[in-house]
């Protein structure tokens, strides 16, 4: 965005462009019920203009003395509205000629047509939400599963925020201490008080290590995880990814080779957005279709987050499991071994498995009879996890601007711990932890460029 105008009205589609049911056309801006009154018939004959904050009104939008479309009129009056300012959006038949007919006659009103995120970024910058809160309405657009939309609602209503600002304040109320101790003489400032001060500091970095390790929960929860299912021909790979997936995706069969080729299709487990991969069986074959197949599944392995190694209880190992075995266990990447089939007569050599992956998680699982799935579904939660269940208030990191300015804050507070370590002068720490301070509002908005606004609005659909 060249430059921050909030003094127009600005106009966009907000709904997807195509054929359905409603369309959307938004308006924000001092101007918009005064352009509704130019272009909005209602039924009651009434001018929007006079319409109450918070009603919705049935008419039609016309050109001159011309029907464009029936419409339902929705007025959210300044301050109480998205952006801050008065909102108009004309609900309308949804479809190419209609959308874009509305969007010209409102057009040729001294309208703008809004920029990528610009009603979002009014409402920052009309102090209705702050920068954290606005990137959470991308994650929440973006979002891919339940518990991914249950942390960025909880962003957007400024749980993330709260735990920055809390940080903040404790090193604003750290800066006074120290400023004090600026003040007096060295003589006059007892041990005591800065060792408290090195404690709190202490505790602060611990904070915000914290929030930094949530990174990664962050983006599996937004990105998802690759986990690719791997094993020698006719263990059941297939079998379990259609149980994964709840339906019939990979064709299966008692024939060894079916699957020839990779297969991924994405599936919600527990919350995690994954994208499951069944591949060929690995075996050794002069067929240059299967060859092919067995160099993709190789890929798929070293392409993957997360190995779901499958193996036949009852079948003894051969050549193909032990290569395999040996393969995967010097990837240094996660792995869980499913063993399937128990529904069947033992065979496998479970200890020899257990020699290969001494600390790897073993799920016993039966397609058949669904036995071992969900405890299958919840291993897999638990090592994306570390085995860590989600707080309530599980506040998480969602891009990289948040991380990176987190880590300059953290370098930040650990300057600041050596200074007081080695007895430096406190107008050193001072200048550090001020850094600090500043870095934490970029984060939140409280102090932010408008480079750094428009780099984070241009991520934005137009209309949002």
């Amino acid at each position: 965005m060249a430059s921050i105008k909030l003094d127009d009205t600005i106009v966009a589609i907000s709904t997807p462009i195509g054929e359905g049911g409603i369309g959307i056309v938004r308006l924000s801006g001092k101007d918009s019920l005064k352009i509704m009154d130019k272009i909005f018939l209602p039924r009651n004959g009434k001018k929007p203009s006079g319409f109450k904050t918070y009603t919705v009104h049935y008419g039609h939008i016309v050109d001159k003395k011309d029907i464009i479309d029936e419409v339902i009129l929705t007025i959210m009056r300044a301050p109480k509205s998205y952006t801050k300012e008065d909102v108009v959006e004309i609900n309308c038949h949804s479809g190419i000629v209609p959308l874009r007919k509305i969007l010209d006659l409102v057009l040729v009103n001294d309208v703008r047509l809004a920029e990528p995120g610009e009603f979002t970024k009014r409402a920052f910058l009309n102090g209705r939400i702050d920068i954290l809160q606005a990137e959470s309405v991308l994650d929440i657009i973006r979002s891919k599963t339940d518990l991914s939309l249950k942390v960025a609602a909880d962003n957007l209503g400024g749980l993330f925020s709260k735990k920055i600002n809390d940080i903040r304040d404790k090193l604003v109320n750290v800066l006074a201490h120290i400023e004090l101790a600026i003040d007096f003489s060295e003589e006059d400032i007892d041990n005591l008080k800065k060792k408290d001060i090195f404690n709190r500091l202490k505790e602060i970095k611990k904070t915000v290590e914290k929030l930094i390790s949530s990174a990664r929960e962050g983006k599996i929860l937004r990105q998802g995880i690759k986990l690719v299912i791997c094993g020698r021909a006719n263990v059941g790979k297939s079998s379990l990814m259609n149980a994964l997936l709840k339906e019939s995706r990979a064709i299966v069969t008692h024939l060894p080779g079916t699957t020839r080729d990779t297969i991924e299709e994405i599936v919600n487990i527990k919350g995690i957005p994954l994208v499951l991969t069944d591949t060929a069986g690995i075996t050794t074959t002069d067929c240059a279709i299967e060859k092919e197949g067995v160099k993709r599944s190789h890929f798929s392995i070293e392409s993957s987050d997360l190995i779901l190694f499958v193996l036949d209880y009852s079948k003894k190992l051969n050549k193909d499991d032990l290569n395999l075995m040996n393969n995967i266990k010097d990837k240094h990447k996660e792995v869980i071994i499913a063993i399937n089939k128990v529904d069947l007569k033992k065979a496998i050599d479970v200890k020899r498995v257990r020699k290969s992956f001494p600390k790897k998680p073993i799920v016993y699982t039966s397609v058949l009879d669904s036995s071992g799935i969900d405890k299958l579904e919840n291993t897999i939660k638990d090592v994306i996890f570390e085995g860590k269940a989600k707080a309530a208030d599980f506040a998480s990191i969602s891009n990289d601007r948040q991380l990176n300015l987190l880590r300059r804050s953290i370098k930040d507070i650990e300057e600041v711990l050596e200074i007081l370590k080695r007895k430096l002068p406190m107008d050193c720490a001072s200048i550090y932890v001020r850094s600090s301070i500043e870095t934490l509002g970029e984060v939140t908005g409280h102090t932010i460029t408008e480079e750094a606004l428009d780099r984070i609005f241009s991520e934005f659909c137009i209309g949002k």
